[in-house]
């Protein structure tokens, strides 16, 4: 019966002791692993490891983690409870002895593996097992085998990735093998290059795992300490990533739903010592809000706002708009570039639909990954290559002195069409004009016919709909955003239905929830076209009326006694608007 955890336990896993008291009484009374957001799964006395129902994709795949059994090592230790230390042990010894031959792609392979490698290395270090011991240093030669090592920035990496480096260093630091821990670290530093970009900006197109990348730097800087050695250039990279998470949040302080990111609040741990990552994470209670209201990040992100700090009436608008980012995409990231987010008045009028939940056989998840479920542009009957990518083509503004925000991506994954997507936040009137322009090849032979554009707006939960003489107004309790657009037709709205992915939206983890989408759609001739179309959103009170007019000359807005007349933002003029 150990009287300590070994020293590399905490250090790769800090955690609660109630949490832990509560997860170990489960596992050993009930036989229940809670896996949180995959669902849950019931041992037998010798588990078989398969899928079970109760649990998602994500589930199934962390039963062989077995990071999920820790709690009754730990809670054992701390009250000598030796029940708790001999399942534990028995644990990692029935899935060791069931597992001695190849292994599948999810057994040793990215996030599981590794988690796996650092759990056998907190094992064998406190219960001295020669056979846990073997384990540990049997995953940890597999971790340690990435090459990442021989360049300074690993280009193609995600977290996952993090999470095994980190295992293999504390296995072959703990039995002094110098050599493998040293090519365990410098895997670790190319790697962490390579998912915080220079910019402070994620490779997983989602900020929701730029938060978790945090938590998992700190953990090697932990281990890094453990082992006897510097940390650099780990915080270096850390302090980055608050640079790019706090321009994230939105101003009801929760991140926004992009990629695999669902709207939630920072974790009490986020940003420890940080001044601007201490503002959003305590909504404004404490420390520095960030400068900047208009950021751009090589992650593809585009991020704007009326102020960090409004005054009460005052606006408080925030926005998004998605490009590719400049190293490839992770499993993370959704096909949404072109795709825009807009917060105003207290409310998400426009939004994204998040993950879901990673169920690898779910239809809803998988079309939410999709272009047509995120606010942005797609083309009807033209192939695509999304290698081609969507490019940051304008990005400047004259925030520091009260001016606008202007921002064009050009998608160039559609064979024959091109598309662009102009934003201009006007900070004056405080609307929000977007400009879509299409630039269509003439089409050639059968497959030129019935070409269309289809521009989609994802309206987020709570909020209705309806035509106010002719204009579509959104509306959320006293709150209005009003859809102003250029032609004649009106908007196409969709609402969620049962037997269909469309319209739907991520609620918390795993809940979706019933909203509408409001698109149409613009035929494309056979000869080919260039085309804008143009749609102004503009916040406002049921008690204000603010005057929208498109027009040749541009957009005209009227708040108040202040009217003002902009150029609809385009990256070529003399297109039709429509």
């Amino acid at each position: 019966m150990p009287t300590a955890l070994g020293s590399w336990c905490r250090a790769m896993f800090p955690s609660a002791p109630a949490a832990e008291r509560v997860a170990a009484q489960n596992l050993l009374t009930q036989g229940t692993i809670n896996f949180g957001k995959g669902g849950t799964y019931r041992l037998t006395e010798h588990p078989d490891w398969k899928p079970q129902a109760t649990s998602d994709t994500s589930g199934d795949r962390h039963v062989n983690s077995l990071n999920w059994a820790l709690p009754l090592l730990f809670r054992g230790v701390q009250v000598q409870n030796q029940a708790m230390v001999d399942r534990f042990r028995q644990l990692m010894l029935y899935w060791i002895a069931d597992h001695q031959g190849p292994r599948g792609t999810w057994v040793d392979g990215t996030i599981y593996g590794g988690l796996r490698t650092q759990t056998l290395v907190c094992a064998a270090q406190t219960l001295n097992d020669p056979t846990i011991t073997e384990a540990a240093l049997r995953d940890a030669r597999t971790m340690v085998k990435s090459n990442a090592g021989a360049v300074p920035v690993a280009v193609g990496v995600n977290n996952t990735d993090l999470i095994r480096q980190t295992g293999a260093l504390a296995a072959f630091c703990w039995t002094a093998d110098w050599p493998s821990r040293d090519r365990a670290w410098a895997n670790l530093v190319s790697i962490a290059n390579g998912v915080v970009l220079p910019d402070g900006s994620d490779v997983e197109g989602s900020p929701a795992y730029a938060v978790y990348i945090e938590s998992l730097l700190r953990t090697i800087e932990t281990s890094a300490t453990t082992c006897g050695m510097p940390a650099d250039p780990i915080p270096t990279l850390r302090n980055r990533l608050y640079d790019f998470v706090s321009q994230a949040i939105r101003p009801d302080f929760l991140v926004e739903s992009l990629g695999d990111s669902v709207s939630e609040s920072l974790r009490a741990s986020f940003g420890a010592a940080d001044g601007q990552a201490e503002w959003v994470r305590t909504a404004g209670k404490s420390g520095t809000p960030p400068a900047p209201i208009y950021a751009t990040f090589d992650g593809g992100y585009v991020f704007g706002r009326a102020g960090w700090q409004p005054q009460l009436g005052g606006p408080d608008t925030f926005y998004s708009l998605r490009y590719s980012s400049t190293r490839p995409a992770t499993a993370h990231t959704h096909d949404d570039g072109t795709g825009l987010t807009l917060f105003s008045r207290g409310t998400s009028w426009i939004g994204d639909p998040g993950p879901y939940r990673y169920e690898n056989s779910d239809k809803l998840r998988a079309y939410l990954k999709t272009r047509a479920a995120h606010s942005a542009l797609t083309v009807g009957k033209v192939a695509r290559s999304r290698w081609s990518g969507v490019k940051k083509v304008i990005t400047q503004s004259d925030w520091a002195t009260g001016g606008n925000d202007t921002s064009c991506v050009q998608d160039n994954t559609w064979v024959s069409v091109t598309l662009v997507r102009c934003t201009q936040y006007v900070r004056s009137v405080d609307a929000m004009i977007v400009t879509d322009y299409v630039n269509a090849a003439p089409g050639k032979g059968k497959k030129a016919k019935g070409r269309f554009t289809w521009q989609r707006w994802q309206v987020a939960p709570g909020v209705e709909s309806g035509y106010i003489g002719s204009t579509l107004v959104l509306t959320k309790g006293n709150q209005h955003m009003d859809v102003v657009k250029a032609g004649t037709d009106q908007w196409v709205i969709d609402k969620a239905r049962n037997g269909s992915s469309v319209g739907w939206y991520t609620g918390a983890w795993g809940q979706k929830l019933p909203t509408q989408v409001i698109n149409r759609q613009i035929a494309i001739p056979k000869t080919g076209m260039q085309q804008a179309l143009v749609t102004v959103f503009v916040p406002r009170t049921g008690e204000e009326q603010v005057p929208v007019t498109i027009g040749p000359d541009g957009v005209t807005i009227t708040r108040g006694a202040l009217t003002i007349t902009t150029p609809a933002p385009m990256p070529q003029l003399g297109a039709p608007l429509l």
